[in-house]
Formats: structure tokens, sequence, C-alpha cells
């Protein structure tokens, strides 16, 4: 599945300060809203609030999430400004499971180098989507 984001595209830049993941899953969940999405808001909304608490944890940018999408089909982003690239942890003690979330609930991911930062992005898709339709 690749969901592009040429379309209608919201962005939403994560403030860094205490609260900013609620703040996140609050425009996650307008966001699905208006694009109609049938599938799981609670797992979207999940992805979201974990690469935006990863980002803030792991970064000392703002986070930019960007959501695109229609009915069926969801492409979420987040970029920040740091070049080290995520992988997903085999065995933690406390936290560290937040990717393997992320991979767990969606259709594929991944992270690209992006502007001296980089985007992690994740492809969700509603159960009944049927590949090729919209």
């Amino acid at each position: 599945m690749d969901v592009s984001l040429s379309g209608p595209v919201a962005e939403f830049s994560a403030p860094a300060v205490r609260g900013a993941a609620g703040l996140a899953r609050d425009f996650a969940r307008k966001t699905l809203t208006d694009l109609g999405y049938l599938g799981d808001h609670g797992d979207v909304v999940l992805v979201v609030s974990e690469l935006v608490s990863n980002a803030l944890r792991h970064t000392s940018s703002v986070p930019v999430i960007r959501l695109a999408g229609d009915r069926h089909r969801l492409r979420i982003e987040v970029e920040d400004g740091s070049p080290v690239m995520p992988r997903p942890r085999l065995s933690a003690t406390v936290g560290g499971w937040g990717l393997q979330l992320v991979q767990g609930l969606s259709a594929a991911w991944g992270a690209r180098a992006e502007r001296g930062g980089k985007v992690v992005w994740c492809e969700m898709a509603a159960a009944d989507a049927v590949p090729g339709t919209s």
C-alpha cells in the first residue's frame, strides 16, 4: 500500500512542551473525522502518540505530524530534526516498545532522511479496504 501525500495533507507542529502528545492525539482524532477514515481511530491515535513521544524523547526539535489519506487508507508522518534513524528494540526493561507497536498496528512503516533530520512514517488501512480503491 502506498498512500501518497500529494493530495490534501493535514499538518500539525507539536510544541515541545508537556502535553504535546495529547495535542497530537487531538489533532489526529479531528483529522480522522474530517477524512471520514473507516479504520480503527484508536489504533491511529496510539501510533501518532508513540511517534510524537519518540520524537520528543529522542530529539530536541519540534515534531511535525502529517496525516493524509481517505476513508480506507491513511499515511502518518512525523518529522523531526535528528538524523538518527529509529530502530525497534529487541528487548527493554522499561519502555522501548513503541516502534514494535507501530509495526504491529500498521500495514507498513519506515524512516527516511529529510532536511537534516528524518521522517518516520507508517501506513494504515481500514479492515474493509480493498487494494487499489479509495
